[in-house]
This record gives C-alpha cells, sequence and structure tokens, in this order.
C-alpha cells in the first residue's frame, strides 16, 4: 500500500478517542497507585543490584518519549551521585556500543510496551557485556522484559508520568543508599506529589485551555528549555506536536539559543517557554527577555511559580500545565492525539 494511502479520513481523525487524562481525580489516583506499588519494588531492586558487585557507571537507554522521560533521572544523578551516568537512544546504543558497558555498568532500558524493537535489541547487546540490565516498562510480558535482568514495572493506566515517578524512584534510592540526602528527601517529595499535581492541574486548567483558543492556528512552534527539562522541549515537539498533533516543531536550549536559532526569530513566529525553578532558570529568563523584543506570540509554562514543590520535581508540575494546552488544542484542532499516519502501521 501507498504510504499516501495511510491518511486516515477527516471524519476516522475527528471521530478517534481524544481522553483527557487531567479529568477528575485520575491523575492523582494513578500517581498514588504507582508511588505506593513502585517505592518498595525500586528500594529492593537498588538494594539488590548495588550490593551485588562494584557498580561504575549507570546508562539510560530509550526511544522517543521514553528517552525524554528519563533525562531528569541523568539530570539528578549528575548532580548528586560521583558515578559515570549517560542518556542514549537506543538505536544509538547499540550502533555505538559504547566501552564503559560492561561487568561495571547498570543499563536501565525503558519502553512503554516493552516490544520498541531497536530497545529491546539494544538491551540484547548490553546482555552480552556482563551489564546488569533493567527493563523499565508497563510492559510486564514483553520482549523488553525477556532481555533483561530485572523488571521495574509501572502500570499501563497513564502514560509519561507513572514511568516518570518510578525512575525517580531508582534514583532516589540510589541516592538514599549512597548517603545523599537527597534522596530520603525526594522520596518523600514523590510521595506528597499526587495531592499537590492534583490542585496544580485544577489551578492551570483555565490558562492552559485559553492558551490553547489563542494559539490554535499557528502552524510551528518553537519549545525551548533548559536544566532538569532540558527533554521535556524535545519530547513535546516531536510526540505532541509531530506526532500526535501532526505540526511543525522544533526544540532549543535556551542555552544554545542564541548561537544561531534567534537569528530566525520574527513576529509571526510562535515560542513556547518551559521554564525551570531552579539552577537553570537565569538561561531561560534570558532567551525569554530577548524573545520578548521580537514577538507577542510567547506561552509560557513556568514550574517556579510553584514553590512548594522542589525544582526538582518542575517535570511534572510542567506536565499538567502543559496538558491542558495540549489537549484543549487538539479538541479545537479536531484532531485527536490518539491518531496516527505511520506509527505502528509501517515497517520501518
Amino acid at each position: 500500500m501507498a504510504l499516501e494511502n495511510l491518511t486516515p479520513s477527516d471524519e476516522e481523525i475527528k471521530s478517534a478517542p481524544n481522553p483527557n487524562y487531567l479529568d477528575g481525580d485520575y491523575l492523582k489516583g494513578v500517581l498514588e497507585m504507582t508511588f505506593r506499588d513502585g517505592n518498595p519494588v525500586a528500594e529492593k531492586l537498588v538494594e539488590e543490584i548495588f550490593s551485588s558487585r562494584q557498580i561504575e557507571s549507570i546508562y539510560l537507554v530509550g526511544a522517543g518519549g521514553s528517552n525524554s522521560y528519563i533525562e531528569p533521572v541523568k539530570y539528578i544523578l549528575d548532580k548528586y551521585c560521583d558515578l559515570r551516568v549517560e542518556r542514549i537512544n537506543s538505536t544509538e546504543f547499540e550502533t555505538r556500543r559504547p566501552k564503559p558497558v560492561n561487568e561495571k555498568a547498570v543499563v536501565l532500558f525503558t519502553s512503554h510496551n516493552g516490544e520498541t524493537e531497536d530497545t529491546v535489541v539494544a538491551a540484547q547487546w548490553a546482555k552480552t557485556t556482563g551489564a546488569i540490565t533493567v527493563a523499565l516498562t508497563a510492559g510486564h510480558e514483553s520482549g523488553l522484559v525477556d532481555a533483561c535482568d530485572y523488571l521495574l514495572p509501572y502500570s499501563k493506566e497513564l502514560p509519561g508520568m507513572p514511568k516518570t515517578m518510578v525512575a525517580y524512584l531508582f534514583a532516589a534510592h540510589f541516592l538514599k543508599r549512597s548517603g545523599s540526602p537527597i534522596g530520603a528527601q525526594l522520596i518523600a517529595d514523590l510521595e506528597a506529589m499526587p495531592a499537590k499535581l492534583h490542585d496544580i492541574k485544577n489551578a492551570e486548567r483555565e490558562r492552559g485551555i485559553e492558551l490553547a483558543h489563542k494559539y490554535k492556528d499557528e502552524n510551528i512552534y518553537y519549545v525551548l528549555s533548559s536544566g532538569i527539562l532540558s527533554a521535556l522541549n524535545y519530547q513535546y515537539s516531536i510526540c505532541i506536536f509531530n506526532e500526535m498533533l501532526w505540526l511543525d516543531a522544533s526544540d532549543i536550549h535556551t542555552g544554545e539559543f542564541r548561537h544561531g536559532p534567534y537569528e530566525v526569530a520574527d513576529a509571526d513566529m510562535a515560542y513556547v517557554f518551559l521554564m525551570d525553578g531552579g539552577d537553570n532558570r537565569k538561561l531561560d529568563e534570558r532567551a525569554l527577555k530577548f524573545t520578548q523584543r521580537v514577538t507577542e506570540k510567547i506561552i509560557t509554562f513556568d514550574a517556579g511559580k510553584y514553590n512548594n514543590v522542589s525544582p526538582l520535581l518542575s517535570p511534572f508540575v510542567i506536565g499538567v500545565t502543559w496538558y491542558w494546552f495540549a489537549h484543549t488544542l487538539s479538541v479545537l484542532r479536531e484532531h485527536p492525539l490518539s491518531v496516527r499516519r505511520y506509527m505502528w502501521k509501517v515497517a520501518y
């Protein structure tokens, strides 16, 4: 079949399911369940792995959204532990075959359904090196689980946030075991996160809907962030705008904005800023200040406005404030977030 024939009809697109994960108490309930079930598993797993041998490096491996969801874990581990920590795309991991991936390495592979071909192949290679392999997945019976030594599970109930929470718990228990006070604090903060996020998502509802109405007719978006949010701009660009809404988008690190990308800034361009609440905020503010001199088409989602949430948990805050905008945009453009043209349909 020709690829152009795979595009759904307008009627098929409009009638596709489009659940809003922020309705009611759903988000709070899923994350409470995720913490309740994931915390003891992560603690036990960390103890088994790091008591079994000397570990010198941790690799975080995934593709697409799964790859970006684990960037905050790299940020936290880079900041608070002495081990080498790398995040890398699944295919690149297998083709590059880093030499530090050996019996002194832990490799955490993530795939929502556990069947992402690139990630399964990468895990199979890592297993041959003697590295300890962990499958972070909702696909509890899957090719990825079969390829790895350990399973770090989460529920399929909600894409994204449960995965991030369980990955955080892995990092937090490792830091706690290593003697860093950040570890225990992170665990306590994660336990309190569902209730706080529930309040934040209610507080952000009207603004997110209003922004979607205002910017629904834009055809290209530039998404900027840095620090612990430095993979969310990538995720929102390729997963939400490109994959789910079929819109053009580009992701830019705010520290790189002045080194080329700001040359194309003009009054007709729409910019989305994901504002860090921590150490990198000055980078975001500098880029934002310049952009405000060029255009009024600026959307900001600011984790820093919620000072009762640790900056290390900024990705969770941005996640709910962003989702109101993204979901409403999909409704207004009559393009549900579940629609795909090629994904899961064609060989690649």
